[in-house]
Parts: structure tokens; sequence; C-alpha cells
């Protein structure tokens, strides 16, 4: 695009979220009274001035900040709505899943003309990657260009939707997608397909929907126990060489030793009152890179870690919150995305490309639906009688 003096087309999703953030924090937050609306809202104005301070971030940085985070706010304008109710959204979502399919299917036999291009962003160059070996496998990355962008777009659009289909499509569509995720040997996005399929089958096919949404709401209340597994595998496994058990242990290894901790342990030797407030909005993600600390950037793979290595503890009381919110949730959709994703965050950071941050959001957006007078008819309620 930047070739064709298109480039401002790519900036046109970032306008539409950046108008979803004045609308989250003007109608939901504000004039719907939400209470964790407000909290989150404050919580990123917060984290935005910290993270100007700590990395000392200059214009482009709190721009990318901005930008990295605002997609999320579009997940989150649908509190109490389902995106399912727009066919023309459900025909995209599945158009989408349908081109990163072709793309991945074409990949083997086909030369993208976009291989090797790069494209510069504020002075950052980020080059356009065919493949990459993965135990002696080729990594191809369709049309996206990205082996772990182009599985997620082949897998979560569908997730989405499957549910508004017949099954037959379901089944049929099934193995051609579990292939083109073969494919991108995305071990992550492979492992949540095959979960999904189980999950398709006990809770659409081999029991009545109407009667199992209990348990289709604590599964997805369980999956969040998943949020603390970097931390446990920390704590147990560090320093342990995981490749003389397994080689393809190495990735797993690769992120306890290193870039899982390593912001840890440089906040609590430079800045330890980040360890509690967080580093600062795009701390230890790719906004860091315009930074004069972006030499120390790791890819911390994992949304929960990354999130609140940004964000601090305000951002555990906010998980802590969607998990109690579940058993509110209406859409089936929501909850099978939400659990799904709880999954698929324990090795991906979801803050590029936009869709998943988007997919993020549209998991949490029922939370905001508890209101501030809520809060206070639950808690300043008088106990007993005058």
């Amino acid at each position: 695009m930047a070739h064709a003096k298109l480039a401002f087309i790519w900036f046109v999703p970032d306008m539409m979220a950046f108008a979803a953030v004045a609308y989250f924090v003007w109608y939901i937050a504000i004039r719907r009274n939400s209470a964790w609306g407000i909290l989150f809202s404050v919580n990123i104005f917060l984290s935005l001035i910290i993270g100007w301070l700590f990395m000392s971030a200059n214009a482009a940085a709190l721009f990318s900040a901005v930008k990295m985070m605002s997609p999320i706010f579009l997940g989150f304008a649908f509190a109490g709505r389902s995106i399912n109710e727009l066919r023309w959204a459900r025909y995209s979502f599945l158009l989408m899943s349908a081109l990163s399919v072709l793309g991945l299917l074409l990949s083997p036999y086909v030369d993208y003309p976009w291989t090797g291009m790069s494209v510069e962003t504020f002075g950052q160059t980020k080059a356009v990657g065919r493949v990459w070996w993965s135990g002696g496998a080729v990594r191809y990355g369709g049309f996206a260009g990205d082996s772990t962008m182009a599985a997620y777009m082949a897998l979560f659009p569908f997730i989405l939707v499957c549910t508004h289909y017949r099954k037959w499509f379901t089944f049929l569509a099934t193995p051609i997608i579990g292939y083109a995720l073969y494919l991108s040997t995305n071990k992550t996005a492979m492992g949540c397909g095959i979960i999904f399929l189980a999950y398709y089958l006990i809770f659409e096919v081999l029991t009545d929907p109407k009667n199992n949404e209990l348990y289709r709401k604590k599964l997805t209340q369980y999956s969040f126990a998943l949020v603390l597994v970097p931390f446990i595998l920390m704590i147990a496994l560090s320093g342990i060489d995981l490749q003389k058990i397994n080689p393809s242990l190495f990735s797993m290894q690769d992120r306890i030793n290193s870039t899982w901790v390593f912001p840890f342990i440089y906040l609590s030797n430079i800045f330890p009152a980040g360890l509690i407030t967080g580093c600062g909005l795009g701390c230890f993600v790719y906004p860091m890179d315009y930074t004069s600390l972006g030499y120390l950037r790791v890819p911390v793979d994992n949304f929960y870690v990354s999130t609140y290595i940004m964000l601090g503890f305000p951002f555990a009381i906010f998980v802590i919150g969607a998990f109690l919110g579940v058993p509110n949730y209406k859409t089936r959709d929501k909850i099978l995305l939400m659990f799904l994703m709880n999954i698929y965050a324990v090795t991906v950071q979801c803050y590029g490309p936009s869709t998943i941050t988007v997919f993020m959001g549209y998991c949490f957006s029922d939370m905001f639906l508890t209101s501030v007078k809520n809060w206070k008819r639950r808690y300043l309620a008088p106990s007993g009688p005058n």
C-alpha cells in the first residue's frame, strides 16, 4: 500500500478503534455508570502516564501504545450485545476464516508477492518473512505473511459464528481448517482447534445447548485457572532444561527462563513499584521499541502476563471481576470464545494483529453491564433493622 500511496488505509481500522474508545468512555463508563468501565478507563489513563514517565516515551511511542490498546475497546463496546446479531458481521467473519484457510492451503505452492517486503511505521521497519523452521517443518504464513496470525484468523472467526450455522456445515469445515492449521505448524492454534471440536461435540451435538448453559459457564470459569499457569511454571520449572525431556519444549523453556520472567526481574531491580502499579501502557510490548528502552524488550508471549506488566495490580482485580461475571453472560458465543481465548492466551500476547485484541475485548464485554448503582446497593445497604 505504501508503494501505491495508500498507506493511510492502514490507519482506517485504528480510527474506528479510537472512536470505540470515545464511545466506551462516554456511553458505557460515564452515561451507563459501568463500575468496571470506570475502573478500567482510569487504569488505562494512569498507565499511559506511568509509561510516559518510565520509558521517557516520545509522541510516536505514546501514539503506538494507545493504538495498540484501542482495539480492545471496540470489543468492549459490545457489552450486552452479540456480534452475531448482525448478519453482515457473521458473513464477514466467515469470509475472514475462509480466506485465511485458503491462503494457508495455497502457501506450499505459491510465492506471495509481499514476501520479503518491509513496512516502515514511525521509523521502525518490519519485514514480511515467508517461512521459518519449526521442528524441521516449514511454517507457512498464508495471506497474512505470519503463521500465528494466519492460524488465528483461520480458526477463531469461524468459532465465533459456528453456532449460528447448521451442524453439518461445522463438521464439513472443521477438517479443512484443521489441515490449514497443520500447515501453519502453530501448536497453540492446533490445540485450541482440537479442544473446540470436543467442546462442540459435547455442548452442541450430544447435549441440548438450552439445558447445558450452567456447565458451559462453569467450564469457562475454570479456564481462568490458566491465568496462573505462567507464574506456576516460572516457580516450579525455572532453570530446568526442558529440551532434554523433549526438543519441542524449547519454546516453553525459553518463556519460563527468559521472556516471561525478565520483565519482573528488571522491574524489581530498577522500578520495584512497577510490580504493583505496572510499568505503563506499551511497556514490554512493541510500542517500547520506539523508546530508548527498546533494547530491553522481550516477547512476553502471554496476554495476562504482558497486560499485568503494563497495568499492574488493578488489572488483576479486573480479571477477578471477569471471572465472577461469567454467570451473568447471556450469549453462547462469548462463553465459548472466552473459554478458548483463555487457553490461547497462555502462549500468545494477543496485542497483534488487532483482530485478536478486539476478540479479547469482546470476551470481557458483558462484565461492563454492572453499574455503580448496583455496587452501592450491594455494599451500602443496611445490614439489619434500624
